[in-house]
Parts: structure tokens; C-alpha cells; sequence
């Protein structure tokens, strides 16, 4: 890798977007070299929708109709969650995964965060199931 560098620096037709194509290609590559992600979720049975919703998660960006087939629900905002705007987020369960509260109605829901498609944009989306 370094002696590509070295290449790629001393050539002046490239310059400095070459070099970043060329780390982002090797970014890319190797990404899948990484350990995977714990796949069931602490505290919730394995057989709960979240779980296989979470795994899907796990592999990359989703559509709302991946959370709908998990009969989980899109429609809340990630941002208003965020922001503390209507919601209370009240515990962290594991990376992306948390539980979190309608301030209105008191309800109680678990939240699975994903990136959804829209063209080349990549959206942050909460799937999210009502605690009972």
C-alpha cells in the first residue's frame, strides 16, 4: 500500500482525488474483512421481529418496507427522537438499538436505527415496535 502511495504522490495527472479514490476503494475492500456485530438484540427474545430487523440492519442500508415486513413501524421521526421533541429516549440497549417513549400518549416502543435508500442520499430512519 505504501509503495502505491508513494506512486500516487509523485504523479501529477492523478493528485488528490486519485489518492482519495484509491483509499476508498481500499476502505471498501476491506470492510468486510471486519468482525460481525453481536445479531440478536440483549434482552429480547430471539424470536421478536426486531431481531431479524436487526440483522438485515446490520448488512447495510434498508427500505421502510424491510421494517414493515418485520411489523415494525416507520413512521416516527429519528430526529424528533433525537431532539427530545415529543419522545424521551430512556435506555441504550446496543449500537442502534434503544428503547424510547411517546410523551403524549405514554407509550412505550423499541427502536431499531437503519439508513434508508433514496436515490444517492442515505436517510437515518428509526423501525420501531410498541412495547406492550
Amino acid at each position: 500500500m505504501l509503495k502505491m502511495l508513494k506512486t500516487y504522490n509523485n504523479s501529477q495527472d492523478v493528485g488528490f482525488f486519485g489518492f482519495l479514490s484509491l483509499l476508498g476503494l481500499y476502505c471498501f475492500l476491506s470492510a468486510g474483512c471486519s468482525a460481525p456485530v453481536n445479531a440478536t438484540i440483549p434482552s429480547l427474545p430471539k424470536n421478536h421481529p426486531a431481531n431479524k430487523f436487526y440483522q438485515a440492519a446490520q448488512q447495510g442500508m434498508l427500505s421502510d418496507r424491510v421494517c414493515r415486513d418485520n411489523k415494525g413501524d416507520p413512521a416516527i421521526p429519528v430526529g424528533k427522537i433525537v431532539k427530545g421533541e415529543g419522545y424521551t429516549k430512556l435506555a441504550e440497549l446496543t449500537a442502534g438499538v434503544f428503547r424510547f417513549r411517546e410523551n403524549a400518549t405514554r407509550k412505550k416502543y423499541l427502536g431499531v436505527s437503519f439508513l434508508q435508500y433514496s436515490g444517492f442520499l442515505q436517510i437515518p430512519k428509526v423501525c420501531s415496535w410498541e412495547e406492550k
